[in-house]
């Protein structure tokens, strides 16, 4: 079905207004508003093309995942991974290196799991409930751990430094017909999946699109929103992306009841019996087919023979027949010569 109208939007994220210090939340406002009428039309969107840098980091306090919490002599400490975007070497490093972090770490890479060492001469505790470094180094926050002077503890997971596994579009356009595990009805319109290198550019997979159904009547403006997987803003570092939306106005399909048809009620009609083909004997013609009246019941003693084989029942059949035609003739004219 071709659209009646159609309409695409271009958005650079530095022509446009935006919130906080974050490029990932957008104000656009529309020179022409889209108008649409409700009774006759429907609108529909969807992201034609999206060009997103992988400038954000992978350990930052934009993704809330760079603090540790742990309490040593009974008094409450932090250590804060400075956001940068980590390799496992560095990031092992920077807390051996940390002459006020009590821990040293190993990453073994069989496992891909962390070991932390307490260096210091006290007991420490370290209180994963509160801190939000636990996922990328594999360790649960169910409950804090207490490591006694030169004891090691071993993360449960393997690390995650693949932080961000996708870039989600969010947009105040976003129809009831969106979904998410994460809290039911969902403003996402669209998802990019991170599939290249950090420095590289994030493309939106065409083959991966889709459309969405607008239930307003009307767009004047659209609040952007790119987020991780978790809703959180991604810190973009100041660089600057590319979105292109495309909004269709479509003809509003009115569904007709199936039990109306022309203004008149649609009744079921019992199916009509299908003739069956006479299966061809030797030396007879087929008769012509008439007109079925109904299913014919199965009657077991009928029995159908291979046409290419010698049926001995018909042929002895056939010979009784002719026998007893050709003696009804001559007991027919004896009869005659007899009256005569």
């Amino acid at each position: 079905m071709q659209p009646l109208r159609q309409f695409v939007l271009h958005v650079r994220s530095k022509d446009v207004d935006r919130e906080g210090v974050l490029n990932s939340h957008l104000f656009i406002q529309l020179e022409q508003q889209i108008d649409i009428d409700p009774r006759t039309e429907e609108l529909h969107q969807v992201i034609l093309s999206a060009e997103v840098p992988y400038s954000f980091y992978n350990i930052s306090s934009a993704l809330n995942n760079d603090v540790i919490k742990y309490t040593i002599s009974g008094v409450a400490q932090t250590f804060t991974f400075e956001s940068k975007d980590y390799t496992i070497t560095e990031y092992v490093r920077v807390m051996t290196e940390d002459a006020n972090f009590p821990f040293s770490a190993i990453f073994d890479p069989f496992t891909m799991k962390i070991t932390l060492q307490n260096t210091s001469n006290n007991t420490v505790t370290i209180n994963w409930t509160a801190s939000t470094a636990h996922k990328p180094m594999g360790f649960k926050n169910v409950s804090d751990t207490d490591v006694v002077s030169g004891a090691t503890t071993v993360s449960d997971n393997i690390i995650d430094l693949a932080t961000v596994h996708s870039i989600m579009i969010k947009s105040n356009t976003a129809s009831n017909m969106v979904f998410s595990t994460r809290q039911g009805f969902s403003q996402t319109i669209q998802k990019i999946s991170v599939d290249r290198n950090s420095g590289e550019i994030l493309y939106l997979n065409e083959s991966d699109y889709r459309t969405t159904t607008i239930i307003n009547s009307s767009i004047s403006s659209l609040d952007l929103r790119l987020t991780d997987q978790n809703d959180q803003l991604i810190d973009f570092n100041g660089i600057n992306y590319e979105v292109s939306f495309g909004f269709f106005i479509y003809p509003l399909q009115k569904r007709v009841p199936i039990t109306q048809v022309q203004g008149t009620r649609r009744t079921l009609q019992p199916p009509t019996a299908v003739p069956v083909p006479q299966l061809r004997q030797p030396n007879r013609a087929i008769a012509p087919q008439q007109a079925a009246t109904g299913m014919r019941p199965f009657t077991p003693n009928v029995v159908v023979r291979d046409i290419d084989s010698v049926d001995e029942d018909l042929v002895q059949h056939e010979t009784d027949l002719e026998h007893t035609g050709k003696r009804l003739i001559i007991d027919d004219l004896i009869d005659k010569m007899s009256k005569n």
